[in-house]
């Protein structure tokens, strides 16, 4: 069953691998299977790399005063 599988994740030896999303809006957990993975989706990942990349942007097109 579902809840048998979900208890077992959370309370077996891979328990410290499961992770919250570092994406802001989202609130999911996943299992991270590679170091470097630090978002459930590349959805996730898309998002804070368009808003990081619209930052710099903005960032760069405001004149130095």
């Amino acid at each position: 069953m579902v809840s048998d599988d979900a208890a077992a994740l959370l309370t077996g030896e891979h328990s410290d691998l499961l992770t919250q999303c570092e994406s802001a809006p989202c609130d999911r957990f996943y299992v991270r299977t590679h170091a470097r993975r630090r978002w459930c989706s590349t959805r996730c990942g898309d998002r804070v790399r368009a808003a990081r990349a619209y930052a710099r942007k903005q960032q760069s097109a405001t004149p130095a005063q």
